[in-house]
């Protein structure tokens, strides 16, 4: 892109105006992302989006698109999504939390499904660099070039902008903010950062930045969350939660209507002998996610903040923890005052698969386990009754979940703990 002469002025005229935020979004989405909406950066903790929001301002960002745009909001690594409902944006957990490769996959078409919401995070925070250009004593309608290039300045390092407008005049022309930001010590290391700057500002170029036209309300495949057969009918939930009824018609063909009340997933039952796996706790809903968390009121934090399995709880009757495949069993403990564990997980059983690959712990049974050390079980078997034995605030299924046949993972970190539930959902288990 060719430079204009020194000293002329942008084409759209002297004006902070709509069309000069755009300007001040294609030029921030430029340096900090080649104007790529869907750009995650892998080298530090999460940063995504064409502004390459960082930590807890990504969070924001994802969570705005979460709640404001869910129809587009499907195909996120629950390992990701979980947390992003469970923990506020504001945690400092955000600033030292590494996207992995897949949840960065995971995102890249949400973040360019949500080039509205990023351009509008955008020209919100820069209204709080305008504030600040605005107490240093420039004047957005007077000099506008100035005030954007402060803009795209401020964003990368705000200490470092401050420190280059502080050697300024309130009037100082694009010129002059360019070679003072060249001369700085810090961020005159960015030269070419800030020659596309300047050369951005100069020519005015906006192409890009309004987002393409949102593509008619058809659902993809992709966009299918599960199917479940009630009956004769298909239920077909998507991402956005949207449940559609197919009706069967006589002739084998399900015709499709949108259901008035969507229907309460129900995990189906498998036929019998295949090992298809089973909800653990048949009726309940994910009460606390793995991850970090706040302490409940009324436990004891015995695990540093960190949260090592999944609660599951009925909203009505106390129900029957179920084993969710094949497990040997290797550990069933009723809780008493000998027991070593008493406080905290109650009575429990643990056991692995009979493959060895994983093993789970379910905790806080009401009653002694109804199962024996040594036996190996079937999916469905009743391990006991959701209760709230041990260290618990109310009547739920905490189920743990570890890579490895381990017989008694106790005490903490508990071997090699993960979220269970992406290892149930990828059996076929709906929660």
């Amino acid at each position: 892109m060719g430079r204009p002469a020194s000293g002329q002025c942008i084409v759209f005229g002297m004006t902070y105006d709509a069309t000069a935020k755009k300007l001040a979004v294609k030029v921030i989405g430029t340096v900090e992302s080649d104007l790529n909406y869907g750009a995650i950066n892998y080298s530090d903790p999460i940063t995504v989006g064409v502004a390459q929001w960082f930590g807890t301002r990504a969070a924001a960002l994802l969570n705005s698109m979460r709640t404001g745009n869910p129809g587009a909001w499907y195909g996120v690594a629950e390992s990701l999504n979980s947390q992003l409902i469970g923990i506020a944006s504001s945690d400092a957990f955000w600033n030292t939390r590494y996207l992995t490769r897949a949840e960065g996959d995971s995102l890249a078409g949400v973040l360019a499904r949500n080039q509205a919401i990023q351009n509008a995070t955008l020209t919100t925070d820069m209204d709080a660099y305008k504030a600040v250009a605005v107490s240093y004593g420039f004047d957005p309608d007077a000099n506008t070039a100035t005030v954007i290039y402060f803009f795209a300045m401020h964003h990368q390092s705000p200490a470092s902008a401050l420190r280059v407008v502080g050697t300024l005049s309130t009037t100082a022309t694009l010129d002059q903010i360019h070679a003072a930001t060249l001369a700085d010590s810090v961020l005159g290391q960015y030269g070419a950062r800030y020659r596309t700057v300047y050369d951005l500002v100069s020519v005015a170029d906006l192409t890009g930045v309004d987002p393409a036209p949102e593509p008619p309300a058809a659902k993809p495949n992709g966009n299918v969350r599960y199917i479940t057969l009630v009956g004769d009918q298909l239920h077909v939930r998507f991402q956005d939660n949207e449940v559609v009824t197919y009706l069967p018609d006589g002739r084998g063909h399900w015709i499709g209507r949108t259901a008035a009340t969507p229907p309460t997933p129900v995990q189906p039952a498998p036929p019998a002998g295949t090992g298809a796996w089973v909800h653990p706790l048949p009726g309940a809903t994910l009460t606390s996610p793995y991850g970090p968390r706040a302490t409940p009121a009324g436990t004891a934090d015995i695990n540093g903040g960190f949260h090592f399995g999944s609660d599951l709880a009925n909203s009505g009757a106390a129900g029957n923890i179920l084993a969710p495949c094949d497990l040997v069993i290797t550990v069933a403990r009723a809780y008493s005052t000998s027991n070593p564990d008493k406080g905290t997980a109650g009575n429990y059983v643990k056991g692995h698969t009979t493959d060895g690959k994983y093993t789970f712990s379910f905790f806080h049974m009401a009653n002694a386990p109804a199962v024996t050390v040594g036996s190996t079980v079937s999916a469905g078997t009743v391990l006991g009754v959701e209760g709230a034995t041990g260290n618990v605030t109310g009547r739920h299924l905490h189920l743990e979940c570890y890579n490895g046949a381990i017989n008694d993972p106790w005490a903490p970190p508990y071997g090699n703990p993960i979220d269970p539930l992406p290892v149930l959902r990828a059996h076929g288990v709906i929660i």
